[in-house]
């Protein structure tokens, strides 16, 4: 974490010497709330934006980031500077969290599961089977209840989503054999988000689940730490898992949503038309990483296949079994965790988009 904030120290103050360099070392600077900079250049403040992200630059998560850096620069005519630094450049997703909810950086994408150190308030949105596709899943984020779940995170983390990232749709994959049946899992070291829930999801179906960061995964799939892990066809084609794995099981068993999200002091402590401007520029990053989750999926799983890892499509009574299996996952839920928009809420809501689309 020392490590973390001392290169984002470096690189903010990188910016501010170039900022002052391009004023001719005339203009005055200020400190901006949450440890965001700001150079007053002529008769307008410009307000510096770090943005640390967890996955290469052609995913689409980076994707949107990088239209989120267009877009708010050319609203703002400059007043809002970002910079990106996707890949794990700033450290994992725990740090990235924790690092702009200390106000260390200004903004950072990770998975919902990430925020289960956090708050319980995302955990139910991880429960296995609970979108019928991704369409739903749009829906429901989407939703009031969406805007319920971003805001209660807010009031308890000072963290402000600013708009609902698509991860994927999540698949297993390992190193061992074709996953077909919940007894094909059993004994397979499969990595998982560093979630309990998934830990108890993957448990139920007869894996031994080993949480563990992302940053750190490549290696113990090569090394055999692990024997697996489960992401979403993007994450496995663009971090190259396949090259280390044999075989993906399209299990399809969560709808996996990345938050992009600002330290809510600083977003405060903007104009209200540079606020505007963050929403505005968010909705756009939002619309570009969705859009472009749809278009590459199967690029994606061609990139899979050509790379010598062996795809087993289930059958939706295959998946019902699975299904069976993790149903247990949901009493786990509720017997742990008691959040402010309760499972009776997501759950009404989860059933109301499926039946729709």
């Amino acid at each position: 974490m020392n490590k973390v904030k001392k290169f984002i120290s470096l690189a903010l103050a990188a910016t501010m010497v170039m900022a002052l360099a391009a004023c001719g070392g005339g203009g005055s600077t200020s400190g901006a709330a949450s440890g965001g900079s700001a150079a007053s250049g002529g008769d307008k403040t410009v307000y510096k934006i770090t943005v640390g992200g967890t996955v290469p630059d052609e995913h689409p998560i980076s994707q949107g980031m990088f239209k989120f850096k267009e877009v708010a620069e050319q609203l703002s005519g400059g007043q809002l500077q970002v910079e990106v630094y996707d890949n794990n450049t700033l450290g994992g997703s725990r740090e990235l969290v924790e690092a702009v909810q200390a106000g260390d950086m200004q903004m950072c994408e990770t998975s919902q599961s990430m925020y289960a150190s956090f708050t319980e308030e995302l955990m139910s949105v991880g429960l296995p089977f609970l979108f019928k596709n991704r369409q739903a899943a749009y829906a429901f984020y989407d939703s009031e209840v969406g805007t319920q779940l971003a805001e209660a995170i807010r009031t308890q983390t000072g963290i402000r989503i600013v708009g609902y990232f698509e991860n994927g749709i999540r698949q297993v994959t390992n190193s061992k054999h074709a996953i077909v049946t919940p007894a094909d899992m059993k004994g397979l070291k499969i990595r998982v988000m560093e979630s309990p829930l998934y830990i108890d999801m993957f448990t139920q179906m007869g894996a031994n689940p080993m949480p563990m960061s992302f940053a750190e995964l490549y290696t113990a799939l090569q090394q055999g730490t692990v024997d697996g892990q489960d992401n979403p066809y993007a994450i496995t084609a663009t971090n190259a898992f396949y090259e280390v794995q044999k075989y993906m099981t399209d299990l399809s068993h969560t709808f996996d949503i990345t938050c992009f999200s600002i330290n809510d002091e600083f977003y405060q402590s903007l104009p209200a038309d540079l606020q505007k401007v963050v929403d505005e520029a968010a909705k756009a990053a939002v619309e570009v990483n969705r859009q472009q989750s749809i278009d590459k999926e199967q690029e994606y799983i061609k990139t899979i296949q050509d790379g010598g890892c062996e795809i087993t499509f289930l059958t939706d009574e295959q998946r019902n079994v699975f299904r069976e299996a993790t149903a247990g996952t949901y009493d786990f839920f509720t017997k742990n965790y008691n959040p402010t928009v309760t499972l009776e809420t997501v759950l009404a809501k989860a059933d109301e988009v499926n039946a729709a689309n």
